[in-house]
């Protein structure tokens, strides 16, 4: 049976990765979740430009055979869409209706933003970079015509693990990804990896386009009250995988699996609980473990009663920071890092319907080829330099 992505919305298309699916700790480049705002353009190597402008000594436009003349970075990364898991709130909320799916983790290699920063000698008033697509189009609320774009702080665009990247797992970038060239932020939404880069423009002042300010931001409670704030760092979040829900297992030991992130922080710990998280049990994890990535995990469950159970996993992050029980209404339709119910039943011997006998090695097989990409970064890169989470 061909595995293919579940459509969300045909158009623009919006579609997620089958994690139930998944067979590899790197996310194959066509099994991974494509989020579009507007229809996707298509620029060819030959007529793509990126234009470097604004607050600078130096203004330039770079074409394809300048950028993959400069050195090459390769960084480990998760990304998620910041509306990932929207269907599961309470409360309905405006947006795509994304299940769990919309996240993918990927090995993404190109040039280092900075790179083609610094060429153009900022200024010292330079705050912010504003980055934008080629993609354009309307809104229900913003009927004028407007490229997709967001701003980013110039701390982060400088970040040495901050890509112009141009190949996915080792393959060209494809047209749904952002094809010849995007922008990879690791550990921060998705939204702010801008696809189809064209134009980099450095202000002296918060960007506050469409996607800055109408969209994707979040209320935070603070000392004087509620505030505004963009959407940027991913939250620790973590998903059960095997066994699928609603699964019927056999009394004995069963295996729970799954992943988790953490933004740009490594995950430190994965717990589960089998009665919808009154009492936790901490989880192995496997393979590695690094900031930008998920992580794989597992919990070998010893059931003898059978009844229905509901399973749930919650992460906790090297900083400190866990999982949470309910969705913060202050974030409304994004980051939605709350850890829902995993029901399955246990039934007598001889009944059970899921093949679990065949899950139980994809887990290791994921992890032996996770260590091996693991191994092959260290070999290929064995002389550059990494920041703290730049690779595994």
């Amino acid at each position: 049976m061909q595995i293919e992505r579940p459509i969300v919305t045909q158009y623009p298309e919006n579609s997620e990765t089958p994690l139930s699916e998944m067979r590899s700790w790197v996310t194959p480049n066509t099994f991974f979740f494509v989020r579009n705002h507007f229809a996707e353009p298509e620029v060819t190597i030959k007529e793509w430009r990126l234009q470097v402008q604004g607050h600078v000594r130096k203004p330039r436009v770079w074409t394809w055979e300048d950028l993959t003349e400069l050195p090459e970075r390769t960084v480990f990364a998760t990304l998620e869409c910041a509306g990932n898991g929207r269907s599961f709130l309470h409360r309905p909320e405006p947006g795509v209706q994304w299940g769990a799916g919309a996240v993918g983790h990927a090995e993404w290699s190109g040039v280092p933003l900075a790179t083609v920063l610094e060429a153009s000698r900022p200024l010292s008033d330079a705050l912010e970079v504003l980055c934008e697509g080629a993609d354009s189009g309307t809104e229900p609320d913003q009927p004028e015509l407007m490229r997709f774009a967001r701003g980013l702080p110039l701390a982060k665009a400088m970040h040495p693990d901050t890509l112009l990247a141009f190949q996915m797992n080792g393959e060209p970038l494809s047209r749904s990804h952002g094809a010849p060239v995007r922008l990879i932020i690791p550990g921060w939404y998705g939204v702010c990896s801008v696809k189809w880069i064209t134009r980099l423009e450095f202000l002296d002042f918060p960007f506050e386009g469409y996607f800055q300010t109408n969209k994707y931001t979040i209320r935070r409670r603070g000392a004087n009250g509620e505030r505004l704030t963009r959407l940027t760092r991913m939250a620790v979040k973590s998903q059960i995988i095997r066994p699928r829900a609603g699964s019927e297992l056999r009394p004995g030991v069963n295996r729970i699996s799954g992943i988790a992130w953490a933004g740009e922080e490594a995950v430190a710990k994965v717990e589960v609980s089998v009665d919808g998280g009154q009492t936790w049990r901490t989880a192995s994890l496997v393979g590695p473990q690094a900031p930008y990535s998920w992580t794989l995990w597992e919990y070998l469950w010893q059931v003898n009663t059978p009844k229905d159970y509901r399973l749930v996993s919650r992460a906790i992050s090297t900083m400190g920071e866990t999982q949470p029980a309910d969705h913060d209404s202050l974030r409304g339709g994004y980051m939605i890092n709350f850890f829902r119910p995993h029901p399955v039943r246990v039934i007598p011997s001889g009944r059970a319907q899921d093949s679990w006998g065949d899950r139980v090695s994809r887990l290791d097989e994921m992890v032996l080829e996770a260590e091996e990409l693991s191994r092959k970064r260290l070999d290929i890169d064995l002389d550059s330099e990494f920041s703290d989470g730049g690779g595994i």
